[in-house]
Order: structure tokens, then C-alpha cells, then sequence
């Protein structure tokens, strides 16, 4: 049962950010090729926490596991972000002044940059409307990451993962397979890489999809449940249209 609220929740939350991505998307064609804004930019350093949380609109996020005691927060966007520390918490949203100026020309090189110590972490959020993330080899007991129309790389994972995305493309690379990971997609792609020889068991949901492997020769239309290696950690897989491909290093 608590998995079908989930399922709920992100899908209702997908539509919603999606009715928001068209508004913000109307709102840039009215005002292109202006300036409306000066960017923001910020570095601070906090202490470590357990619990991290960003809740964004079109910025990106990279998440970096570096070798310091702190966590550092760095980022630059024509929005302005507030971020908040609770009871082994962190929490990073975008500021309540937000204005058009979201739109402003050259945003190459936006972005949200989060450094995090090399510990383990219980829990990290990340919700964004149409920004891609990236996440590096953090160690938390899960990671959560929801997007409209972003990309989601998670790259050496060791975590427990539930990756969704309405329209873009997904990469799961695992540095050790953790059963219960999970990538969802309605019309982008998805790609999931694991150790040679990995104990694998893949439950496979589609529409008109299919799994490409060369790990069981070919490619599978519709949905199934596929066994690699004795089929001990089982992860699972929904695309509504897309292709999955499946693949070991």
C-alpha cells in the first residue's frame, strides 16, 4: 500500500511540475533574448548532517563526495536559494523572491554544487522541475530523486536509489548492486550498469518499450522479469516508451 501512495504522490507531483514547466517555458518565449536579472551566487560551509532535502525549479544539481569534514554548498542561478539547517538536517529550496528573471540569457554555466563529506548519509531528497542531476558515489541508506523533464545520473552507486523522470534519460551505475533500486521514465530512456558478474534480478514494466542486453542475446519487447547471474538483488525498471538497456562494466 505505501508503495501505490508513492507512486501516486510522484505522478501527481510530475503533472504538476509539469504544468509549471509549461508556464515557465511561455514565459521565456515572451521575453527572449532579454536580461532580467542579475545571477545570484553563493559558497558557504555546514556542518554534517544526515538528512539532505533540494527542492529546485530548472537548476541543475551535481552532488560531490569530497575528503572534507564539512558540506559545501555552492551554486549560481538567477534565482535566489535559501538554505536551512534543522535537527541533523539540510535543506535547500528555491527563495520566495522568485521572478521572471529565471530567464535571463546566458545560463551556462548554472548550477547547484553540493559537497559532501565521504560518510553515510540516511536520507537525500532531490526534486526538480525540468534541472538534471548528477550524483556521484555518496554512501546513504537512500537517495530520491524526481524530475519532470530533467536527466538523472547516478554514477559508482552504492545506495539505495529511486530515480524518476517524466521525459528525460536515466544512467544507473552501480559500484555494488543494491536490491530495491529503482528508475522510472514515461518517454525517456534508461541505461543500468553493474559489476561483472553481478547477481541480478530485473523486473521489467513497459508499455511499448523493450530491454536491450547483449548480456542474454537481443532485444525484448514488453514486460518481464529477466535473471542474470542467479537473480539475488532484484531492482526494477518501468518505462513507459523507452528503451532499457541493460549492460555490465
Amino acid at each position: 500500500m505505501e508503495g501505490i501512495v508513492t507512486d501516486r504522490w510522484i505522478n501527481r507531483w510530475l503533472v504538476i511540475t509539469g504544468i509549471l514547466a509549461a508556464v515557465f517555458a511561455a514565459a521565456a518565449f515572451l521575453f527572449q533574448g532579454q536580461s532580467l536579472g542579475t545571477a545570484k551566487e553563493d559558497d558557504k560551509y555546514f556542518p554534517l548532517c544526515e538528512y539532505i532535502s533540494i527542492d529546485l525549479l530548472k537548476t541543475d544539481v551535481t552532488i560531490i563526495p569530497w575528503e572534507e569534514d564539512e558540506i559545501r554548498f555552492t551554486y549560481r542561478s538567477d534565482v535566489p536559494l535559501t538554505v536551512e539547517t534543522g535537527d541533523n538536517s539540510l535543506s535547500i529550496t528555491e527563495s520566495t523572491e522568485f521572478v521572471i528573471s529565471l530567464f535571463a540569457g546566458d545560463t551556462e554555466d548554472y548550477g547547484v554544487y553540493l559537497y559532501l563529506p565521504r560518510e553515510y548519509y540516511r536520507d537525500i531528497l532531490i526534486y526538480t522541475v525540468s534541472g538534471d542531476v548528477i550524483l556521484g558515489d555518496v554512501d546513504s541508506e537512500k537517495i530520491t530523486v524526481v524530475t519532470n523533464s530533467g536527466k538523472i545520473t547516478s554514477e559508482n552507486t552504492r545506495s539505495l536509489c529511486s530515480l524518476t523522470t517524466g521525459s528525460g534519460d536515466i544512467l544507473l551505475d552501480f559500484y555494488s548492486v543494491i536490491p530495491g533500486s529503482s528508475v522510472q521514465s514515461r518517454t525517456g530512456n534508461a541505461e543500468i550498469v553493474f559489476p561483472k558478474g553481478s547477481s541480478v534480478s530485473l523486473d521489467f514494466e513497459t508499455k511499448t518499450g523493450e530491454l536491450q542486453t547483449d548480456l542474454i542475446n537481443g532485444s525484448y519487447p514488453g514486460s518481464y522479469k529477466y535473471s542474470f547471474s542467479g537473480g539475488a538483488k532484484q531492482l526494477h525498471a518501468a518505462l513507459e516508451t523507452g528503451v532499457l538497456t541493460v549492460r555490465e562494466k
